[in-house]
């Protein structure tokens, strides 16, 4: 229900256009059957048949004492026929405009829309897909809207203008036309059940497809190190070959349809001319009034002949219907307030962490000063991460979270992270420039402030090495950069805008021990910048540089000093092990 409201809302912005393309539909419709009619009374007056056209005759009146019937005829038929060319451009342009707006419209939406969805949302499998066949779902939407309903609406207007221009013929003479249109109209209903399985598993094998081409060209280098070239071969040629045999079956079924109803619109014209000759000879209809019902059958005839390409777009269409459905009828996260955090102090009170129903952390009992040191441990999957994220809304949890005094469940999400930036072990960077990444956050700032930051993140020297230098394009997820120089970059992005509290979850892992060490010493010794500094990290052994030590333990907090923490067994095990680490990164 979601999708046709997202349907109906993209079109809020067009409803006049709407209303004149309708209006170029109907005059369309009507001097598209109108023609064969003025064929009609040129034939029948020829040859001296009785036959009456309040229209054509005023038009002949016009010219009545100037030109012959048959040049007044002439220039009947190319006028209509200029106008209709004209109508017909003019619907185009509006028609072009409605699916410009509407496409925009809908895209604009559904990218808010995945903008604020919750955490948990977004990080689920099924969302991950609906997101990924996202741009596919509203390409076959704005598609079927933009060809087949108009070609659905010239159909439904020529078959109601043609019913009312044979209304006024001998019955008889229709007869065959309508037997052709049911049967056609039933096969059109077996192709669409029989189409529809058809046109899904068409859809998955060609997904499948795309992605299985872009999974191995993202990972390119893996294969080549690997030797798995051939391995990776035989996987694209089972995954091509489902997707021949899925447009195989489109083929054939639509095949079988095309060529019943090709045969039917062939064999019911000399049926008609046979029962029209009948007619004719016993004076009941006219040479005129057959040639019209034989233009009207193809007519007719070759618009089912499209129905096969039309139920295409309608199943693909009704497949990204539901899964835009499904995306649109997942939460958004915000609330609509305007609290304001002016003091970052952050309490956990009796509070417990939950992901997927599950108590991850429990009884959490603590609070962290503004402008303090904060080193935060435990082992892996001890809930560290899910910690620092449950603090900008990730996650769901009871008891009392809060900053400054206010619960986190009751902020607006985007007022909880002008307040706190959070940066993970993965980097996150668009394909721009080095430049324009860096200054995702604040665009205006200048080169020189921009060239400093680098500097202090010892990121400087790394991109003097690029040809474009700061102008250089990273590509997709920062392909060019290793890992420790995105780490790097993202952090330098992070310091263009400082916040009140700064959470690095692991943002030092792939760095280079020498590089690392003069980062974090800088971090830990800089005090002219008055902010909250809360490291997640395996290396226990910085512990000491830090003011308060936060241990997770079996789903538990200790808050205090390292010294203190030092009573504790399994955080001594934990910071002996640090100590003696082979190969460790930092020390």
């Amino acid at each position: 229900m979601k999708s046709f409201k997202l349907i109906i809302k993209s079109f809020k912005n067009t409803k006049f256009k709407i209303i004149v393309y309708v209006a170029f539909s109907l005059l369309i419709a009507y001097l598209t059957t109108f023609i064969p009619i003025i064929i009609q009374y040129f034939l029948d007056i020829l040859l001296n048949e009785s036959i009456n056209n309040s229209i054509i005759e005023k038009f002949i009146s016009i010219f009545n004492d100037k030109l012959s019937f048959i040049p007044i005829m002439c220039i009947l038929l190319l006028l209509v026929k200029l106008i209709l060319t004209f109508i017909s451009y003019l619907r185009t342009i509006i028609k072009n405009k409605i699916i410009q707006e509407f496409q925009f419209n809908i895209k604009q939406t559904l990218f808010y829309h995945i903008q604020n969805l919750t955490y948990q949302d977004f990080y689920k499998k099924s969302l991950a897909d609906l997101v990924q066949n996202m741009a596919d779902d509203v390409k076959d939407i704005v598609t079927f809207v933009d060809k087949q309903l108009t070609y659905i609406l010239d159909i439904l207007l020529i078959l109601i203008f043609a019913i009312m221009q044979l209304s006024g013929l001998d019955i008889r003479l229709s007869f065959i036309m309508t037997i052709s249109a049911i049967i056609m109209i039933l096969l059109s209903i077996w192709l669409f059940k029989k189409s529809k399985p058809i046109v899904k598993e068409r859809i998955e094998a060609r997904r499948k497809l795309y992605d299985k081409i872009d999974d191995n060209y993202s990972n390119v280098k893996f294969i080549k190190v690997n030797n798995l070239q051939q391995q990776e071969i035989k996987r694209f040629e089972e995954v091509n070959q489902n997707n021949f045999i899925a447009n195989k079956k489109k083929v054939v079924t639509d095949s079988i349809y095309n060529m019943t109803v090709a045969n039917i619109t062939k064999v019911q014209n000399p049926f008609i001319f046979i029962l029209g000759t009948y007619l004719y000879i016993k004076g009941l209809v006219s040479i005129g009034s057959i040639y019209v019902t034989v233009s009207y059958s193809n007519k007719i005839g070759r618009g089912f002949q499209s129905f096969g390409e039309m139920f295409e777009y309608l199943n693909a269409f009704a497949v990204a219907y539901t899964r835009l459905n499904e995306l649109l009828n997942l939460t958004l996260e915000d609330k609509e307030n305007n609290i304001e955090i002016t003091d970052s102090k952050i309490v956990f009170d009796n509070a417990s962490i939950i992901v997927n129903g599950e108590k991850i952390l429990t009884d959490l009992n603590f609070s962290i000063d503004p402008n303090t040191k904060i080193l935060i441990v435990g082992a892996t999957g001890s809930g560290k991460s899910i910690l620092v994220k449950t603090l900008v809304g990730f996650y769901d949890y009871e008891g009392s979270i809060t900053i400054g005094g206010y619960e986190v469940r009751d902020l607006n999400k985007k007022n909880i992270r002008d307040n706190i930036c959070l940066l993970l072990q993965d980097s996150y960077l668009f394909s721009k420039t080095i430049a324009e990444n860096i200054k995702i956050l604040m665009p205006y700032m200048s080169d020189e402030e921009m060239i400093n930051l680098s500097k202090e993140f010892a990121f400087h020297d790394d991109v003097e090495k690029f040809n474009k230098k700061y102008e250089s394009m990273l590509g997709k997820n920062g392909l060019t950069l290793s890992k420790g120089q995105r780490q790097r970059l993202v952090l330098i992005r992070a310091f263009t805008k400082l916040k009140p509290i700064m959470i690095f979850d692991d943002s030092f892992s792939a760095i280079d021990k020498i590089n690392k060490k003069t980062i974090i010493d800088n971090l830990l010794s800089n005090n002219s910048v008055k902010n909250t500094k809360i490291f997640i990290t395996h290396n226990v052994g910085l512990a000491p540089q830090f003011e308060k030590i936060l241990f997770l333990d079996n789903k538990k907090a200790y808050f205090t000093t390292h010294k203190e923490l030092l009573n504790n067994q399994n955080y001594k095990k934990l910071y002996d092990l640090s100590l003696n680490n082979i190969g460790d990164d930092y020390a």
